[in-house]
């Protein structure tokens, strides 16, 4: 019996009540240059249309999950994403960003080449402006 590699990254993906956000973010993770992902989304009780919006993608890309879940807070669901995602790094993308084409490839080759425990991207706020 074979089994399937590990995915290079995991992402998990929070999400409460990110309707106009939620799309453009998840549409931002499967662009990647990286193609091995496994993407958990974990909707914390959202009473917006944001698990519909999120139940859609997983139908469109088998990369992607989603969990549903009673609201127990960011935290939280970051902890329940973290224990059921597999990768061999760990990504948290928060439901309101939107990530450059080679994000995570960029990350997760830092780490590979400087044996780092942790990276970061550069952030940018992007305003109505």
């Amino acid at each position: 019996m074979t089994s399937e590699p590990e995915p290079r990254v995991g992402v998990v993906v929070p999400i409460y009540n990110v309707e106009p956000y939620l799309e453009e973010c998840l549409a931002s993770i499967a662009r990647q240059s990286v193609r091995e992902l496994d993407v958990v989304l974990v909707d914390d009780g959202s009473t917006d249309a944001s698990a519909e919006i999120a139940r859609a993608f997983v139908g469109r890309d088998p990369r992607f999950r989603l969990i549903r879940q009673p609201n127990g807070g960011l935290g939280n669901a970051r902890n329940v994403g973290a224990a059921n995602v597999r990768g061999r790094f760990l990504a948290f993308v928060d439901s309101d960003d939107v990530l450059p084409d080679h994000a995570l490839e960029l990350l997760a080759g830092t780490l590979e080449e400087t044996g780092s425990d942790i990276a970061s991207g550069n952030v940018q706020l992007l305003t109505e402006d």
